[in-house]
């Protein structure tokens, strides 16, 4: 749609109701239907996330200081903050200033963290602290002045013991060239919100604490207007550590994982039985509680569902039935798979993002006038794609159908993907919010481009092969932008992609590649064969 065209939308939609972009699903007609509920067994009955060792972790509570979250501490030129600005549904968290000197002592540095106690401890056992980070524009540090940091205590706390540190700035710095194509007007890519990880060692046995903080120092930004960098959601989870993680072995029979007691579930996947599984059931329901047991082999093993099963509703959403939501819900199953007989993948999507969103209807910025619902879909994969030899790729306006309006795939956190156009052929991917993504007439929201915030089984850092993001309708995986070590798969030439945005390699066979910046941003085209039941169009079931 274009510019015009949205305006457009806003001006007509108190009157004329909202102005379709893609088509709609059709109903033909016919009365709007309750929707149906899922069966008990593809439900979870979590009422809110499980406790982890980090407390308060959407950093939402408050504390008796009324300027401190609850089992939190600040120092120096940083404040709790509802993240970013008015019209986005984002998180509380730190906004980190870079330029100005909050608290007038002539630096502008400063740090947030918590306390974490409760781990299992032991020299050697390794965890990864993650947090939720976005660098606006105007943010600047001199000297890499923006890290994350482990401190290691023992004695309650009261001894310290050393800890670890990783610089932050050089990877905005990295985003800010790499992605400032993939942002609105092709600009600002950077400023989106991103996973920051940092994993690390316990060295000694007399460890009982660790203080995880997020910090900067040496702020030199020319300007106190968008100098911010905000972090949010922190977690620490346990993993194995590298020389006992499942990897992907060479055998007379092909790579295969290095864990031999994984039950194979078809194609590429793999499943860690519980104690009284001994076979591939017929069935099997992957949720969020078992959701750490899922591997993916492409090279390495990963589990890109793990952190993408759960979402919250926020309040102005709307739910399942159409009704406005009015306060935060956790959605324990936004995503549920299921695995069957060996030939097909069913994921069941309420299709809710996990991450930061701008408000809708949006009545400043794209004049969006729809809002961001909860949906009940189902999407049907085959274990094993095969390549169409009569597929057909877009042509520059999608005039010849090469794909369908609406859904062409969905990100691991359930989030459909689009086509690149609107329905009037023209690109879409300007009218975005900050994540990439918008909601359609059908109050679906949905990514027309590479979509940044979705968290990845491993952070996608550029210094590798980027890990997997979603799947096309067709089955086969798309896949970040990365190839190698700062090479995109859009400037590879020793092995191109093809007109579909498609490229084959050793560990991960046919795969799609998105692209920042460059049409077709995720598919050129569906190179396999998608299941008649991905294609087919309804209400909301």
């Amino acid at each position: 749609m274009s510019l015009r065209n949205v305006l457009a939308a806003g001006l007509l939609f108190v009157t004329l109701g909202p102005v379709v972009s893609q088509p709609p699903p059709g109903s033909g007609g016919r009365p709007k239907r309750e929707p149906r509920e899922r069966p008990a067994e593809l439900k979870v009955d979590w009422k809110e996330p499980p406790a982890g060792w980090v407390k308060n972790p959407r950093i939402y509570d408050r504390s008796p200081d009324p300027k401190i979250p609850m089992h939190y501490t600040m120092q120096g030129d940083v404040e709790w903050v509802n993240c970013t600005s008015t019209g986005e549904y984002t998180e509380y968290g730190f906004a980190l200033y870079s330029g100005t000197d909050l608290n007038k002592d002539g630096t502008r540095s400063g740090s947030a963290g918590q306390s974490v106690t409760g781990f299992p401890t032991g020299a050697g056992k390794w965890y990864r602290f993650t947090f939720r980070g976005l660098a606006e524009p105007g943010f600047a540090v001199e000297k890499n002045g923006l890290f994350m940091h482990v401190d290691f205590f023992g004695n309650k706390g009261k001894n310290p013991l050393d800890g670890v540190k990783r610089d932050l700035y050089p990877l905005v710095e990295r985003d800010r060239k790499e992605l400032a194509e993939n942002g609105v007007r092709r600009k600002n890519g950077g400023a989106v919100w991103k996973t920051y990880a940092l994993d690390f060692r316990l060295p000694f046995a007399e460890i009982d604490s660790l203080n995880l903080s997020v910090g900067f120092k040496h702020g030199s930004a020319t300007t106190d207007r968008n100098a911010e960098f905000y972090a949010a959601a922190f977690v620490l989870d346990a993993i194995p550590a590298p020389e006992d993680a499942p990897k992907v072995v060479k055998t007379d029979h092909g790579p295969a994982p290095s864990i031999a007691s994984l039950i194979p579930l078809g194609g590429r996947w793999y499943y860690a039985p519980e104690p009284e599984m001994k076979a591939r059931p017929a069935t099997l329901v992957v949720t969020a509680k078992n959701a750490k047991r899922l591997y993916y082999q492409d090279g390495r093993l990963s589990n890109p569902f793990a952190e993408n099963m759960t979402a919250w509703l926020r309040p102005g959403m709307l739910d399942l039935k159409g009704n406005a939501v009015t306060e935060d819900r956790f959605v324990p199953d936004n995503v549920v798979l299921e695995f069957k007989d060996g030939k097909e993948l069913v994921v069941h999507t309420r299709n809710i993002p996990n991450h930061p969103t701008a408000k809708f209807p949006d009545r400043f910025g794209s004049r969006n006038p729809n809002s961001i619902q909860e949906l009940d879909r189902a999407y049907y994969l085959p274990l094993e794609p095969v390549r169409n030899p009569k597929a057909v790729t877009m042509d520059k306006t999608n005039s010849n159908r090469a794909l369908p309006g609406g859904v062409i795939g969905f990100a691991v956190n359930g989030v459909s993907f689009y086509n690149p156009f609107d329905m009037d052929g023209e690109d879409a991917t300007d009218l975005m919010d900050r994540c990439c993504g918008h909601p359609s007439p059908d109050n679906r929201y949905h990514y027309h481009k590479y979509p940044v915030c979705v968290k990845t089984p491993f952070v996608d850092e550029g210094d590798g092969h980027s890990p997997l993001i979603g799947f096309a309708l067709d089955g086969f995986a798309v896949y970040g932008p990365y190839v190698a070590k700062g090479v995109m798969a859009k400037d590879d030439t020793a092995n191109p992609l093809d007109a579909f945005n498609m490229r084959t390699d050793a560990d991960r066979g046919w795969h799609y590649h998105v692209t920042p910046g460059r049409y077709p941003y995720i598919l050129g085209g569906f190179a396999g064969t998608p299941d008649a039941r991905n294609l087919r169009r309804g209400p909301p079931r």
